[in-house]
């Protein structure tokens, strides 16, 4: 496909550098020194200028594109970029990343046009909030296909020691991420302590589960403590809000924490603390903290703020995840890793790109794993077509049929509502694309 990214910071560096092995890129920047770091390590087409200026779009006036994607740090630039776009150039899809959470409620991106809006604030503050209903998971994944979910789990003190006495008709077990490094398991595969399992299959199967292999996480989280009230901070208290939680946030900013309290309309206790110091812990409390989440953009201070809690007897810390050199460590440290806005805003925009009516693909394990899924629906030609599955080592692939999983390890005829799911290594994202999509 021929793409054009207005914006070349982390997320669209990050976007470029991705999709650029398959696709034509364009990418424009008014900053000479990042487009200039960009070419060096990336084979795409650099352009000079301002994106809120519709003459930096007449050199591409002279043939269509697939997508134009606007991932700057400021709403109204990706706007403007995306409306000129739009009346000076054929481009078929927009896809546009939007900080403020008013424009989710709103029907602005749907009256200029755009194909996808992306919300990377609201989905960090949802993943977290998703960590109510499994309080001993490290992440949970919903899919638009299936009421199973994804949900990994952090061994310690568990008394399982083999895949076998997991994996049955409602949960099997998909990847191990031990030692820093991502496994897809085999049958036969042992469970160690410290391995933090991919788990798929019945919520309330993987909860019963989850309760035998983590002994140490709490077993309901009603106390949450907060540090940071800028955007992030305050679209997860929002998240918490319906929830039946009591809720702390530390800020230093006292102009942060009267909008905080305004927001919160003094549903969430707002400590203002200059220095964000060990005796917060004891003096405000937060030591008796079901969990606490820091969501600072600095991702060592955030995993300093996580030790401090463990320290105080927190069971359950999560740092906001902004820089995935961190990400292995945060797991090795027993902090709960969660994506940054950044980093949800590209697999946000991955999961678009890729995806289809009939086909979904996603990423787990920090983007080592690859997951894609296709419904068969009721009108579907594959209906009654009889398929090969696609055996190899790091694959693994099964049916969900009248919501019980089956391995799919033989030629098997397709009806109608099954749906295939495919969990593998990211090496191997083509080769499973590709026998999915030609089935």
């Amino acid at each position: 496909m021929d793409i054009i990214i207005a914006g070349a910071g982390r997320v669209g560096f990050k976007l470029a550098q991705t999709l650029s092995v398959k696709h034509n890129i364009i990418i424009i920047d008014k900053n000479k020194d990042a487009l200039s770091r960009l070419t060096e390590s990336i084979d795409v087409m650099p352009i000079y200028g301002n994106i809120e200026d519709p003459d930096t779009f007449k050199a591409l006036i002279e043939r269509p594109y697939d997508i134009f994607i606007a991932v700057t740090d400021n709403d109204e630039a990706n706007i403007i970029s995306t409306l000129i776009a739009d009346d000076v150039i054929d481009v078929k899809k927009k896809i546009i990343r939007l900080r403020n959470p008013f424009f989710a409620k709103s029907s602005i991106a749907h009256k200029i046009g755009i194909y996808e809006a992306v919300f990377p604030f609201i989905a960090a503050a949802r993943s977290i909030k998703l960590l109510l209903d499994f309080p001993k998971a490290n992440n949970v994944k919903n899919f638009i296909f299936t009421p199973q979910t994804l949900v990994s789990v952090l061994v310690e003190e568990s008394d399982i020691h083999s895949i076998k006495e997991i994996e049955s008709q409602d949960i099997v077990v998909v990847g191990i991420e031990r030692d820093k490094k991502f496994y897809i398991p085999t049958d036969n595969e042992a469970i160690q302590q410290k391995d933090l399992l991919y788990l798929f299959g019945q919520k309330e199967e993987i909860k019963r589960l989850c309760d035998r292999l983590n002994r140490n996480a709490p077993k309901q989280i009603r106390k949450i403590a907060i540090f940071g009230a800028e955007l992030l901070g305050l679209e997860i208290a929002k998240a918490f809000l319906e929830q039946k939680v009591e809720l702390k946030i530390i800020e230093k900013d006292p102009e942060l924490c009267k909008r905080a309290s305004e927001i919160l309309q003094n549903r969430a206790t707002i400590i203002n603390s200059r220095y964000v110091e060990h005796t917060i812990f004891e003096e405000e409390n937060v030591k008796n903290a079901d969990m606490v989440i820091s969501t600072s953009n600095d991702d060592e201070d955030n995993i300093i703020r996580c030790l401090e809690a463990k320290e105080y007897g927190v069971k359950k810390t999560v740092a906001v995840n902004n820089d995935m050199e961190f990400y292995s460590l945060m797991h090795k440290l027993g902090i709960v890793a969660v994506r940054g806005p950044k980093m949800s805003a590209y697999y946000s925009i991955l999961k678009k790109i890729a995806s289809s009516a009939v086909i979904t693909e996603r990423h787990y394990c920090g983007g080592r794993g690859t997951i894609f899924m296709r419904k068969i629906f009721p009108n579907s030609p594959l209906i009654d077509k009889k398929i090969k599955p696609l055996q190899q080592e790091d694959i693994l692939s099964f049916i969900i049929r009248n919501s019980v999983i089956h391995p799919l390890k033989q030629k098997t005829t397709l009806k109608a509502l099954d749906v295939i799911v495919v969990f593998s290594k990211s090496y191997l994202e083509e080769k499973v694309k590709k026998w999915i999509y030609t089935l």
